[in-house]
């Protein structure tokens, strides 16, 4: 069941916001005419292009409330001992560190394990081409994947302060000495080395020549891959998350704020304040970003201008950001519960239980048994579960078939409620509307002339 949407004014970390349009006192109700004055009010504001207002059934069905539902479970599967970090995957295999100081792989096909070696692991491993990369007491290993052998260790002088990177050959790794160093992923050879302003607070991105890095002390700094050379540097309000970078960067802070700056520059674009710190990494489609913040929130925001699309309270503690299960989003948290939610509005479609509490965030990752992905669940008691899209037809989830029905009310039941009952839900829609798109056109403004270097509150 879907938790109900609070009736008073959202909550965006800068205190509560009311908006009040009277047409006559006193008014019991909104009149037509009223509404008419609402709707002309609301389309002058700044960034009222993007106003959508639902009033009642749409036109004609948007679809399936989704392709990649129903799932079925794949297989279950339970490793040697709790997971120390986060497992990554890698062609048909997923590896995870454990906390006995082990290392396995497991099968994606059919979980089966298919080898184990002793080596202690003291962070977030990275994997690609036939290899893993990851953390020790001593420095660096890379494994190789079909087989557990030891490919090559390297020192680096330092311990890691963030998940290393593996992309395209290159392996990124930050140290506790404010170092960054690139290494040749294959043979463990360092190609430059760095020191920075502060330690790496997260893991590092790479998105064409460019590599993108958040430091501790509050800065995104962007550098040359090829030679480490820097290239700009933005300060924001806090320590900044892992950066998504999609046309511009996408990144959420610890000052209770989310970002959307100028890929070329560091330009402020746009920013949303928060009740609690964000979480992880974001997720973006089209036209949205999701990302979640330690007040327990999932936020849906417009990827243009930042205007708020939807937010949901979440009922644990987030561990990650959402990621995208095709086209559902899927929030982890300190739960046996993983919410799958539509895009366009945050509404469930289906829950996916697991043994026990879900230790870190879920996996998405490519079914190697044919086309999509195939979700992976990790217990903090070292269960796995795997769930896919279902081949043959199964018993729907009872959350997919409500939101289904949310969306295409039976004719009866509408016909039933009589027009005066429209008419007042009409209102009441068009009302919350315009105060959404208020709130949205004043936090626009405020991306446009505030400076993220102010202090917060200032």
């Amino acid at each position: 069941m879907t938790r109900p949407r609070p009736a008073t004014p959202y909550y965006n970390g800068m205190g509560p916001r009311e908006t009040t349009i009277s047409c006559s006192l006193p008014m019991m109700r909104i009149s037509a005419g009223c509404v008419s004055a609402v709707l002309l009010a609301v389309s002058m504001l700044p960034g009222a292009a993007a106003a959508q207002f639902r009033t009642g059934t749409p036109d004609s069905p948007p679809g399936p409330p989704s392709t990649w539902l129903p799932v079925v479970s794949r297989w279950t599967a339970n490793l040697p001992a709790p997971a120390a970090a986060s497992p990554v995957a890698s062609g048909d295999r997923l590896f995870a560190a454990l906390f006995d100081g082990r290392v396995t792989a497991i099968s994606l096909v059919d979980g089966s394990e298919l080898w184990q070696v002793e080596r202690a692991v003291v962070g977030e491993p990275a994997a690609g081409a036939d290899l893993l990369h990851a953390p020790t007491p001593e420095g660096l290993l890379a494994l190789d994947a079909e087989t557990g052998e030891v490919r090559w260790e390297a020192r680096l002088g330092a311990p890691v302060s963030a998940p290393l990177l593996w992309t395209a050959g290159w392996l990124i790794a930050g140290l506790e000495s404010r170092e960054l160093l690139a290494l040749n992923a294959a043979s463990g050879g360092t190609v430059w080395r760095r020191t920075l302003g502060g330690a790496v607070s997260a893991r590092p991105t790479i998105a064409g020549d460019r590599l993108y890095v958040p430091l501790d002390s509050g800065h995104v700094t962007v550098l040359e891959l090829l030679t480490g050379a820097p290239i700009w540097e933005r300060r924001l309000g806090g320590a900044p998350q892992e950066i998504l970078v999609a046309g511009d960067l996408f990144v959420g802070a610890s000052d209770n704020a989310f970002y959307r700056l100028s890929r070329r520059d560091g330009a402020l674009r746009w920013r949303w304040r928060t009740g609690g710190d964000v979480v992880g990494l974001p997720a973006v489609d089209e036209d949205h970003v999701y990302f979640s913040s330690l007040d327990n929130t999932l936020w849906a925001l417009a990827r243009s201008h930042g205007g708020q699309r939807w937010r949901e309270l979440l009922p644990a503690r987030p561990t990650a950001g959402p990621r995208l299960a095709e086209d559902l989003v899927m929030q982890g948290g300190l739960s046996q519960e993983l919410l799958l939610r539509g895009p366009a509005d945050g509404v469930v479609y289906h829950r996916l239980q697991a043994s026990a509490e879900l230790a870190y965030a879920p996996l998405a990752v490519a079914d190697p048994l044919g086309d999509g992905l195939i979700v992976v669940l990790v217990t903090e008691a070292g269960e796995l579960q795997a769930v896919g899209r279902a081949s043959e037809p199964v018993r729907l989830d009872p959350a997919a078939t409500t939101a289904w029905e949310k969306l295409f009310p039976a004719a009866e039941d509408a016909d039933a409620s009589g027009e005066e009952e429209a008419e007042a839900a009409g209102d009441e829609e068009v009302e919350a509307a315009g105060d959404e798109e208020v709130e949205a056109a004043g936090d626009e403004q405020d991306a446009a002339g505030r400076d993220p270097n102010d202090e917060p509150g200032r």
